[in-house]
């Protein structure tokens, strides 16, 4: 039957004449081999199986009316897979008796079709089986396999015009009218249109290449030792340009025909692929719509041709009102839901939308906090009275689970940025590679070691690394070297400090309300905005340090001597003083003439965050004999380090054998190496300088405007804001700074409150965080304060 105007190639077109006398005689002559031929079904070509003494093959006749460049494309497609993946369970071509890969014959009705001998594979086809969910995850591991070997494959007439290929979907759309079913066309007109007008326009950004696009479940047969896995992949005759995700959904949608739970057939197949060929954020959000829209393709081709010709393969006809109903199926379940499920079952991180500072935010919350506290307690904290939700991260913006965006201002974790691509791409490969312990020998455990050293003071003699898994291990590290190569037990650190939540360091961590323990002295916060030595007295850095000599003696006094002065060179938790330059200096000094050792605790100042210096402690003018750090490492990964001499290090090694199994991990390490390239190849240290002058020029502007603010401090990106009812007696504003910082939350830019009385705002975001940044920072805080 002629096709009817303005209809696809081969929508309507009848399979071509090729009698088995015919097929016979082509088989002997062309390629030299005789036996038993049985037709095969198929909607556009001529099929025959042919059973030789040489082995079982399938003759393909193609119609008279197909592009011999079409033809040309799937036959070197099929030779390319032979050459580069010839393990793959695919056909492979038997050429002529003269070589050739295909030959032309005259059919009986004089019209001249291309013929090709293909190698058969042995197997059920899964339409005879009933596909278990390790068949259907070995089919998606197959497809993806074969995508890689096509990966490089390419020919000229791969973007040919194919009535299977959802391309045509609009071209499609004319012949809606033909399905018979009101409800059944309303369903698909309305997929359909979906599809052509939001899906469609994205494909120009999804991974495309030549795909087979056909593994449905006639041509898809299993191995003759076990019905469980794929056998082979059959049937190159739709093979077309297209985005990857097609591949999965042309597969997923034979089989979720009639299937009890869809999603999970098209999870499982997804699954093996996503196993082999990873998928993207972008496939797997659009596979459901893909698969959806397949089915609707196949009822608009199964009705135009019950009307157009005379001869449909009864498979075609018997798939019509189950896609029907496996179409109203999934419209129920619905498109949110089931990329919600699928995210879920193939591990892939909560949906979230890329949204802007006024975007609604997400009214999930009550569900979630619900949840959390049935699985976590309801004693774990959060911040802001109205927690967000948040579910994804980019550079200096997170965002909440309906895409609201919210600058983020307070966290050092993500010390590059969240989620940083290059980060992200140096654990994904590592962790595709190796992931084990420093028991044994791997590159970039040294290769990080050499980079992170190599941003060391000179002549510090930091040249030894130790390597953990968060800050609080570096410390108790730290204190467990200063206890054993001092023989001595008391420690000196800050007022309100701060340094982890081990049980020793949780005793040097007295803002963690565990009360002032027998072995350790705190030191007189160097304030010059509230201490006795304000920023005119000229050895204010001297008389502070003064306060060393009262916890040595006390320490030797009561017994412990002491064994370590460990100090966070940020000053966070005392509320981000300006220090008194020779501060730290003095006390290194008292404590190192006690016999105690220094330890730089750089967890929130290291990493160039100051602007100047890469270290706290350098910037200080501090020295050091042992440098910890811990969350910023990894760029939120999980990495903590400790950085001491030699000599420190090889005697506290001697008497311990220090091992942490998952300290040094080359997936962490990797992490580590990425975060000190982007530092340097951005210029972040650089960055850190620039908007922090601008961040604490444009705070003092609104000092002079607002009489609320006491004292802007900071240096780089770390800046303390504090906020006072009155100038004078500097009474601490701390209800007025929780009601400010709430209002900022609700205006998107997120801070963080530090000191005693909680009156200072702590400002210390990413190292990306930026002049634009900066100045929104400036501007949500002028306007929460005019509020007031």
């Amino acid at each position: 039957m002629d096709e009817s105007a303005g209809d696809i190639k081969f929508l309507t077109s009848d399979v071509p004449e090729a009698p088995r006398a015919f097929a016979a005689k082509a088989a002997r002559e062309i390629f030299g081999l005789e036996g038993t031929l049985k037709a095969l079904p198929s909607d556009r070509d001529a099929n025959y199986k042919l059973a030789s003494d040489q082995g079982d093959f399938i003759l393909k006749f193609f119609h008279p009316d197909e592009d011999p460049a079409v033809i040309d494309f799937q036959t070197e497609a099929l030779l390319h897979i032979q050459r580069h993946a010839p393990d793959l369970p695919v056909p492979h071509v038997r050429r002529t008796r003269r070589g050739d890969s295909m030959a032309r014959v005259t059919a009986p009705d004089g019209r001249t079709s291309i013929v090709r001998l293909l190698t058969w594979l042995p197997g059920a086809v899964l339409g005879e089986v009933s596909p278990a969910p390790e068949l259907l995850h070995d089919l998606g591991s197959t497809l993806a396999r074969l995508d890689l070997a096509l990966r490089g494959f390419f020919h000229p007439s791969a973007r040919h015009t194919l009535v299977w290929d959802l391309r045509q979907t609009p071209a499609l759309q004319a012949h809606v009218a033909d399905i018979a079913d009101t409800g059944a066309r309303r369903n698909v007109e309305a997929v359909t249109d979906h599809f052509v007008r939001t899906i469609l326009p994205r494909w120009d950004v999804l991974r495309s290449q030549v795909i087979h696009n056909d593994a449905n479940s006639s041509n898809v047969v299993t191995r003759t030792d076990d019905a469980r896995r794929v056998g082979g992949v059959i049937d190159f005759g739709d093979m077309v340009h297209a985005p990857l995700l097609c591949e999965i959904a042309m597969s997923a949608e034979a089989f979720t025909v009639g299937a009890d739970d869809p999603i999970e057939t098209i999870a499982e197949i997804a699954r093996g692929y996503d196993q082999i060929n990873p998928l993207e954020d972008d496939e797997i959000d659009l596979l459901f719509d893909h698969v959806l829209a397949r089915h609707a393709m196949a009822s608009i081709i199964i009705a135009r041709r019950k009307v157009a010709r005379t001869d449909s393969p009864a498979y075609l006809l018997d798939h019509e009102e189950p896609c029907w109903a496996t179409i109203d199926r999934m419209l129920t379940i619905g498109a949110k839901a089931a990329r919600t499920r699928l995210r879920k079952e193939l591990r892939f991180p909560v949906w979230c939308p890329t949204g802007e500072r006024d975007t609604p935010e997400s009214e999930d919350l009550d569900d979630q906090i619900r949840r959390r506290h049935d699985l976590l307690g309801k004693r774990l904290s959060t911040f802001y009275k109205k927690p967000i939700h948040v579910e994804r991260g980019r550079g200096a913006i997170l965002f909440d689970a309906n895409g609201r965006a919210f600058i983020d201002a307070y966290n050092n974790v993500p010390s590059v940025g969240h989620c940083h691509p290059y980060v992200v791409n140096a654990v994904s490969r590592q962790a595709r590679q190796l992931a084990t312990n420093t028991r044994y020998v791997y590159s970039v455990i040294m290769d990080y070691a050499e980079k992170l050293v190599a941003t060391m003071p000179k002549d510090s003699g930091l040249d030894r690394v130790i390597l953990v898994n968060s800050g609080s291990e570096a410390n108790d590290v730290a204190w467990r070297m200063a206890t054993m190569l001092t023989g001595r037990r008391g420690a000196i650190i800050m007022e309100e400090a701060y340094h982890g939540i081990t049980e020793a360091i949780a005793a040097l961590s007295p803002q963690d309300g565990l009360g002032l323990q027998p072995h350790v002295r705190l030191l007189q916060e160097p304030d010059t905005y509230r201490g006795p030595y304000g920023p005119k007295c000229e050895d204010a850095g001297r008389k502070y340090a003064a306060d060393a000599d009262r916890a040595v003696a006390e320490l030797d006094e009561a017994g412990f001597g002491a064994a370590c002065f460990m100090i966070d060179t940020s000053f966070c938790s005392n509320g981000i003083p300006d220090v008194p330059s020779d501060y730290l200096q003095e006390v290194a000094r008292i404590i190192r003439n006690a016999g105690g050792l220094v330890i730089a605790d750089e967890v929130q100042y290291g990493f160039g965050r100051p602007g100047t210096h890469m270290w706290g402690f350098d910037f200080h003018g501090m020295p050091a004999d042992i440098v910890t750090m811990g969350k910023p490492a990894g760029d939120g990964f999980p990495l903590g380090v400790v950085v001491t001499t030699a000599e420190i290090q090889d005697e506290f090694f001697r008497r311990t054998g220090l091992f942490s199994t998952f300290g040094g991990n080359p997936v962490a390490c990797a992490a580590g190496v990425a975060v000190l390239d982007v530092i340097e190849r951005e210029n972040l240290m650089e960055n850190a300088r620039l908007t922090g002058e601008r961040l604490q020029k444009g705070l003092r502007r609104l000092m002079r405007k607002h009489a609320l603010i006491g004292d802007v401090r900071g240096h780089g990106l770390i800046t303390g804001v504090e906020l006072v009812t009155d100038r004078r007696s500097k009474t601490p504003a701390g209800e007025e700074l929780a009601r400010v910082r709430e209002r900022m939350r609700e205006l998107g830019v997120l801070v963080g409150k530090e000191g005693r009385h909680g009156n200072v705002f702590k400002i210390r975001p990413p190292l990306v965080f930026g002049v634009e940044h900066a100045d929104e920072l400036i501007a949500a805080m002028d306007l929460a304060i005019s509020e007031l």
